[in-house]
């Protein structure tokens, strides 16, 4: 008798487990199967073939298999555990190098304030392998640090289950125009609502934040075009296509035609560095960011705006800074 009963002729395969584990999630084996775009029979048949494996039924032949057994609920629970684990692993093996820091982060602060920080990683921290990954979705950027497919995240990110949690900064928002629409607009929500928004990607933080803000007045905001990203949308507005909401930060160094409007109530966001585990790689990072000469320097170009320390609250760590160069 074999010592690795799964790796017999009736071996139970990961895609039964994968099955299995979504049919009970979804509530049916033709949900799971929708989801799986096989047909209903084709998952009956991988069930049938899982229990047949182990020898017990995981699901009760009374209910059409809509109940579980009670050894199918143990089951349920191991199994999840494995299928979950598997995910892991996939990510690990498409985004795993060697030596190498994998940062998520927003395209804005990718373009923006990143370049000085990985330059001084390479130069001062001796990290030679570095990659970079964009979300426009900061929901999504969330799920792919929790896979464990990022070293860390930056951005306006919310209180999540990582283990360590650094604000360095906040950033603001803005709202700009073609200068020729300027006069139009006194940075009350009542009058911009009159204008057509250009939305910045189908699940941006961005576009909510224009939603939640116009709720707060009562106004409801029309979005007219959607841009892929906020450098689409700039080019957008340049052309006087509409107006955008976008953080400050991307114009730094921009020669495009804008100009701002100066909200009645400033939006600004927190800044911070999420990551899974204190690493090496981390660490490293965190010496970098919260070099209070280069933050310093980041404030004064206007690409984050440097707050004072506050009192240590549990998950952050204030940034040492000093007053801003007049």
């Amino acid at each position: 008798m074999s010592d690795y009963p799964l790796l017999t002729s009736n071996t139970i395969t990961l895609r039964q487990f994968d099955y299995f584990v979504n049919a009970v999630q979804l509530g049916s084996l033709s949900a799971a199967a929708r989801r799986f775009g096989i047909t209903p029979s084709a998952m009956s048949q991988q069930i049938d073939a899982l229990e047949t494996s182990l020898g017990r039924k995981v699901f009760d032949p009374r209910s059409r298999r809509s109940r579980l057994t009670k050894f199918g609920r143990e089951f349920f629970a191991q199994a999840s555990d494995v299928v979950e684990s598997a995910r892991q692993a996939m990510a690990m093996g498409q985004t795993f190098g060697d030596g190498v820091m994998t940062v998520g982060t927003t395209p804005t602060i990718a373009q923006k304030l990143l370049p000085p920080l990985i330059y001084r990683m390479r130069h001062e921290r001796n990290i030679d392998s570095i990659e970079v990954r964009a979300f426009t979705d900061l929901r999504e950027l969330n799920a792919t640090l929790e896979e464990g497919a990022l070293d860390l995240a930056v951005g306006p990110l919310e209180q999540s289950g990582s283990r360590v949690v650094h604000c360095f900064g906040e950033e603001e928002l803005v709202v700009v125009c073609h200068p020729s629409q300027r006069s139009s607009f006194d940075g009350s929500w009542k009058q911009l609502v009159e204008a057509p928004w250009i939305r910045c990607g189908s699940n941006s933080d961005l576009t909510d934040t224009v939603s939640r803000e116009a709720g707060r007045a009562g106004v409801h905001v029309r979005f007219a075009v959607r841009a892929p990203d906020v450098t689409t949308a700039l080019s957008l507005v340049e052309h006087g296509v509409g107006v955008a909401l976008v953080p400050k930060m991307a114009l730094h160094g921009s020669a495009r035609l804008l100009s701002i409007i100066r909200l009645s109530r400033p939006i600004r966001r927190e800044l911070t560095v999420h990551a899974r585990d204190k690493s090496m790689h981390v660490e490293k990072f965190l010496e970098v960011i919260t070099d209070s000469e280069l933050v310093r320097k980041f404030g004064a170009a206007g690409l984050l705006d440097v707050r004072r320390p506050e009192p240590e609250v549990a998950h952050r760590t204030p940034v040492p800074v000093g007053p801003l160069p007049s």
